[in-house]
């Protein structure tokens, strides 16, 4: 099939400017052009055709008369052209927006929804976006703040810079700023739902349409802005796979086989297009059709671009972290991004437990618009000794079990396939998975909680023993010292954990009521926590720095064994200890590398905060099946 060079579709947008002319030779006769719709079978603005048998079609009118082979296997499953790539140029900021996820969309507009992506292709330097809530907020919060004028002040403000990838999934509270050029991939929807538009007029004079009972009903309140991971691509997800592929001065040799056409967008530069001994210009500003079964064809001069095509099916697996207070839920696809994620309370006894997975998964996975069908499995992490062969719960000592087969009772009742490990496990696969993927495969992870965890990853593999995982917290610190909930006296959770913290504060507290440590507990240990001595001691308080130095004493030998037992590349520390970031890691760090066996002359380990969180445990939980 022949290689197709599109014309746009120009938005007359009040808020454009004119980049879009000036610096990608786009031709509008109006004054003010905000979008170009670069591949678009939509029907508020479609792509035509320049060359060819079909020229002056439109790109839907030679899709339909080629019977949608152009589009390849992968496009099957989509009952309309599933994307639209535009060009935006922002002379004024757009408005606070949020759009609908598929079902809520169909339900309500007869559309799909929309998950789009953001490339920016140039921006001011104090340019800026909206990009989900700086914390998690609750419906009413949201609307209050709408209702007050005070959204922004909530929502996360993120400066950007030429380069930059934001994947916006569906229910993201998003804006783009003032003098900013995206490139945006997006699933072929034209649904937005407004709640902010800084109290704009449009030609008619009149305040643009807000949509907030809408919006407020549909956006993710819980969503923080965060890093996405995949791999190579700029961006992989069910709708769209996206990458830049730069062509300096040699050919690049692509290949459009029966899977996907190609949409190629030129963003910098000029070049040539070879296939089949015909050859077309390029150059920045033009869009390029490659119809599914093309075969290879090459790509000359200098020339970066944005490739895009349509992916087979997303798979996804259910990873679930169990805890002892809370069980994290969440489906995660193949890139390893959770795109659902709940949290239930952790019920008393086992039977509770299985019954608020089961029901949580069912749930989710409609919620999610997932079918079993394209859910490999469920992933469990679960604290204490797992026989990972039978997923049998041998011992857990935070959650009082013994010889619960959690495997065998998920399974007969999900008719999903259903793994098991140690919970501290799970979070350091779900940190090399997703959190340092790119820099260590070898990693030890340490949980400062209710006790102590403790997960190793070596090679990219979890390190298991014959039943159960590694139990750094039932070490030694002290012979003959305090008693472990485990049974044994001197355990390192008696004296490094959260709840040893904890109990070491309030003692300290008790004997210096003067002290900035007892004053934040507001006269009542009771309302000690682990966060508190920790304040105090960035305050100057030397009851509690006392108390810190102690503690992060004991916490340092536990960690010297584990290094010199599995020298990994990285020292991961996780759990609530972790949010104290840089402090407790330059404390840690005086602490520990001195001490590694062979010192400053043998490997030492970086050691550094977990980055993934409480999401670690429920990425790891989700990789189980290979591992």
């Amino acid at each position: 099939m022949e290689i197709l060079k599109l014309n746009c579709a120009c938005k007359e947008y009040l808020w454009g400017g004119n980049k879009l002319k000036k610096n990608f030779y786009k031709k509008f006769d109006g004054d003010i052009l905000a979008e170009t719709w670069e591949l678009s079978c939509h029907k508020d603005g479609y792509s035509t055709i320049q060359n060819g048998k079909y020229k002056g079609k439109t790109l839907l009118e030679y899709i339909e008369t080629e019977n949608k082979k152009p589009l390849g296997k992968n496009c099957e499953r989509f009952d309309e052209f599933p994307i639209l790539i535009k060009f935006i140029d922002s002379n004024q900021p757009l408005s606070v927006q949020v759009h609908p996820d598929n079902q809520y969309a169909l339900k309500k507009e007869g559309q799909y929804g929309k998950t789009e992506m953001w490339y920016i292709l140039d921006c001011d330097e104090n340019s800026y976006l909206y990009y989900g809530f700086q914390r998690k907020v609750s419906k009413e919060e949201f609307k209050q703040a709408i209702e007050n004028g005070t959204l922004e002040q909530i929502l996360n403000k993120i400066k950007v810079k030429k380069g930059d990838v934001f994947f916006i999934e569906a229910k993201t509270i998003h804006a783009i700023g003032k003098d900013i050029t995206i490139a945006e991939i997006q699933q072929n929807s034209n649904v937005t739902y407004r709640v902010y538009d800084y109290n704009r007029v449009g030609a008619d004079g009149k305040k643009r349409e807000l949509h907030i009972d809408k919006a407020i009903e549909v956006t993710n309140t819980d969503f923080i802005g965060k890093k996405y991971h995949f791999g190579s691509h700029m961006v992989s997800c069910d709708v769209f796979d996206v990458g830049v592929i730069s062509v300096i001065g040699e050919k690049i040799l692509l290949c459009a086989d029966d899977s996907s056409f190609h949409s190629l967008i030129i963003t910098d530069g000029k070049g040539k297009i070879s296939c089949n001994g015909e050859e077309m210009d390029i150059r920045k500003g033009d869009s390029i059709f490659v119809p599914a079964n093309t075969g290879e064809y090459t790509v000359s001069g200098s020339v970066t671009m944005i490739k895009t095509s349509i992916p087979a099916q997303m798979t996804y697996s259910v990873g679930v972290d169990i805890g002892g207070t809370t069980i994290k839920i969440g489906i995660v696809d193949k890139n390893n991004n959770i795109v659902l994620r709940k949290e239930y309370i952790t019920e008393y006894g086992w039977e509770n437990v299985v019954n608020t997975i089961v029901n949580a998964v069912e749930n989710m996975l409609n919620e999610a618009g997932i079918s079993k069908q394209h859910c490999q499995y469920i992933g469990i992490g679960c604290p204490g000794t797992i026989d990972v062969q039978s997923g049998n719960v041998v011992y857990s000592n935070n959650l009082k079990w013994h010889n619960v087969n959690l495997k065998q009772e998920i399974q007969k009742r999900t008719d999903m396939k259903v793994f098991v490990k140690n919970d501290a496990n799970c979070a350091a696969l779900g940190e090399v998975k997703a959190g340092f993927s790119e820099q260590y495969k070898d990693a030890v992870l340490v949980t400062i909680g209710t006790g102590i965890g403790s997960g190793i990853v070596l090679d990219g593999k979890i390190l298991q023993g014959g039943i159960g995982s590694m139990e750094i917290g039932h070490t030694m610190a002290v012979k003959n010292g305090k008693v472990c909930s485990c049974g044994r006296k001197g355990c390192l959770e008696a004296y490094a954990s959260a709840t040893a913290l904890i109990e070491q504060s309030k003692q300290a507290a008790q004997q210096n009521t003067t002290s900035q440590l007892y004053k934040m507990c507001q006269g009542n240990l009771e309302n000690m926590n682990g966060k508190i001595p920790f304040d105090a001691a960035k305050a100057g308080d030397e009851t509690a720095l006392k108390v810190i130095e102690n503690y992060t004493d004991y916490l340092a030998e536990g960690m010297i064994d584990a290094i010199n037992l599995f020298r990994p590349e990285v020292l991961l520390l996780g759990g609530g200890v972790s949010k104290q970031g840089q402090y407790i890691i330059d404390m840690l760090q005086k602490k520990i590398l001195p001490y590694v066996f062979g010192g400053k002359n043998s490997y030492t380990p970086e050691i550094c905060c977990a980055l993934l969180e409480n999401d670690a445990g429920i990425i790891g939980a989700a990789n189980l099946q290979s591992k």
